[in-house]
């Protein structure tokens, strides 16, 4: 396995993992059909929510590489990859990165009380973001506060639920 097979490996597990916390489904994993990896979805109406079975869909990145800033994480995108998850859709499409430590092996530690993931993911909407012109690629800052935890997780499908903006 490349380190970067086994980067996309932990990513996965991630993002089963805290899916799995809220009791939410995470769907087949496709080949970046559309810029999609996966959609997470709940079961039921969230919150005060007036639609069932909230979901979005998600594009997972996984690194080693320093991209976490002092108030972002930096994720740089080719603008063909920009534009299809920026697309107007009814399921946001949120771009994740989870940050890993340098050597992808040390992400992962095990105890007979904790099977830990090192570090942590940050999420962002990118359903409606601008359009940009003239460039090859683009650099999207995600807020360091939209860590993409089990709360996280909770209340991005809450608000989907209660047709609320992300």
């Amino acid at each position: 396995m490349t380190p970067n097979q086994q980067q996309e490996e932990i990513g996965k597990a991630y993002v089963h993992a805290v899916a799995a916390a809220c009791g939410f489904s995470v769907s087949q994993w496709s080949q970046d059909h559309g810029c999609i990896d996966t959609t997470i979805s709940a079961d039921r109406v969230l919150g005060q929510g007036p639609y069932s079975k909230p979901k979005v869909d998600l594009q997972l990145k996984a690194t080693t590489q320093d991209v976490v800033k002092d108030e972002h994480i930096a994720w740089s995108l080719e603008m063909a990859h920009y534009d299809k998850l920026r697309a107007r859709a009814r399921v946001p499409h949120l771009l994740v990165v989870l940050a890993l430590p340098d050597d992808a092996r040390d992400g992962v530690r095990h105890t007979v009380d904790a099977l830990l993931i090192r570090k942590c993911a940050y999420w962002v909407n990118m359903t409606g973001m601008p359009e940009v012109v003239g460039q090859g690629s683009k650099t999207v800052q995600i807020p360091r506060e939209q860590v993409f935890s089990p709360e996280g997780l909770l209340q991005i499908l809450t608000r989907v639920s209660e047709g609320a903006s992300l």
